[in-house]
């Protein structure tokens, strides 16, 4: 049971807090992070473009976005309670040496096969450096303060949104895209210098238990599901997304909340909203640089500033999502970011019948925006609902389940492009297939958002 929620009318926490003392170094670090695969994402979903006319293997390429979430399904429920027995500072040592190993084997990769490989060995990585940092926010901040560091967070994705795509195009101009995965190894040494010390002394119950065998078959269970639906349609394809089914869905019921397949009110919604919320925005997302070059003409550095405008509208979305917490409802909130994406991703998919690319800019904008209010106001309801000393636990289901839609939406997009590249259609009908699933799942959210877990006078029951 944890402690009574804030009630929405408490004030907004200072800026200045969050900096004072000896939190502002562990800030400076989990914002260095943030900044850092903020950065390297960017500047990857830029050059993949290049990638794809360097390594082939059209069919592969959704799969390179979805290999990076399969890592992370395996990798965030084990980080999660790992971070509640060992600790912290441990865990993200292990981890940015996985995430580094990863860059390293993507940078050389001879194919589009071997990349996927690499992509699958960094979101093992990411997926734990990720769920490691919010674990940090919700056991080493106040309540007050969490809703403001999750707007830094966003924020060090404005300044990779300016630079990231440009600094891609120049990479794929110059010394080639391989560089894309390597130019962050120098930073990770950095962050990890400012963040380890400031770690110290964060240590968990290593009598706490961590179950090893879920999160692997599910990983296991996506792989298999989005090999079935990415390979040319046979009946091996089909038995292959039986056998993703038949696997996942148990693995899957293990780890999340009881009542999350049907959303019920409180934790269980949160985890679902985080899927569908991530399905939706990704599904179109992973697309947009492909899009807009393949379909449109446009070069890599043209179609890159569409994740700037991006990537600087979440970052505006999610500030003034933090002062507006501590007036509106959660689930209100995220109605209202839910509504900005559908109708942003709508406005985006105009470019597919050759209107005005202004239309398409403005869209992904206002998608981003939307973003930006509902994408960390799920965590933020999770945090203020968990057992105390089972922060992490508790939270990692939902981080699993976001990453679950990221990797689903890349997939089942990339899916509904091999799908049309199958049948000889042209590469605009694949991708309003990927537009089309987004914009469905956005319609579910609206039906759950109101579910989430909100801030009041009861205490709040943990569903596990």
């Amino acid at each position: 049971m944890s402690a009574p929620a804030p009630t929405p009318t408490t004030p907004p926490a200072r800026w200045r807090e969050v900096f004072a003392g000896a939190r502002g170094r562990l800030t400076a670090g989990l914002l260095l992070l943030e900044a850092l695969v903020a950065t390297q994402i960017l500047v990857v979903a830029t050059v993949m473009p290049a990638v794809r006319s360097d390594l082939g293997g059209l069919a592969l390429y959704g799969w390179t976005f979805s290999a990076s979430g399969l890592g992370q399904f395996a990798a965030i429920p084990i980080a999660g309670h790992a971070v509640d027995r060992f600790g912290a500072r441990w865990l993200l040592a292990v981890t940015l040496v996985v995430y580094s190993s990863g860059l390293l084997l993507a940078a050389l990769a001879p194919s589009m096969l071997v990349l996927v490989l690499a992509r699958l060995v960094q979101g093992v990585g990411g997926g734990a450096v990720y769920a490691v940092s919010l674990a940090t926010v919700a056991k080493r901040y106040p309540e007050a303060l969490r809703a403001r560091v999750l707007a830094l967070l966003a924020a060090m994705w404005i300044l990779p949104g300016l630079l990231g795509p440009p600094l891609g195009a120049i990479l794929v101009t110059t010394v080639g895209w391989r560089f894309a995965f390597v130019a962050p190894l120098p930073v990770l040494v950095l962050a990890a210098v400012l963040t380890f010390p400031a770690l110290r002394g964060a240590n968990g119950d290593r009598e706490r238990r961590i179950a090893m065998g879920p999160p692997l078959a599910l990983a296991l269970g996506a792989g298999a599901l989005l090999a079935g639906l990415t390979i040319r349609p046979q009946p091996a394809s089909l038995g292959l997304v039986a056998v993703g089914l038949a696997v996942g869905v148990p693995a899957l019921r293990r780890i999340v909340p009881a009542g999350t397949f049907a959303a019920r009110p409180g934790l269980p919604a949160a985890a679902a909203a985080a899927f569908l919320l991530s399905t939706s925005f990704v599904a179109a997302d992973s697309f947009a640089t492909l899009m807009l070059t393949g379909v449109n003409g446009r070069s890599v550095g043209e179609a890159g500033l569409v994740l700037t405008a991006m990537t600087v509208a979440w970052s505006l979305g999610s500030w003034w999502q933090s002062r507006a917490v501590a007036r509106w409802r959660l689930g209100r909130l995220v109605v209202l970011g839910t509504v900005l994406v559908a109708v942003g991703l709508l406005a985006a998919a105009t470019a597919l019948v050759h209107l005005p690319l202004g239309i398409s800019y403005a869209g992904w904008t206002l998608a981003g925006i939307g973003m930006g209010v509902a994408f960390p106001t799920i965590p933020l309801s999770v945090m203020n609902a968990a057992s105390r000393g089972e922060e992490a636990s508790e939270l990692s289901a939902t981080l699993l389940m976001d990453t679950l839609g990221v990797a689903m939406g890349a997939g089942l997009g990339g899916a509904a492009i091999a799908l049309a590249d199958v049948l000889g259609a042209e590469l605009r009908v694949g991708i309003a297939g990927a537009f089309g699933i987004g914009f469905l799942a956005a319609l579910a959210l609206l039906g759950i958002a109101r579910r989430l877990p909100e801030p009041g006078p009861a205490p709040v029951h943990s569903a596990a």
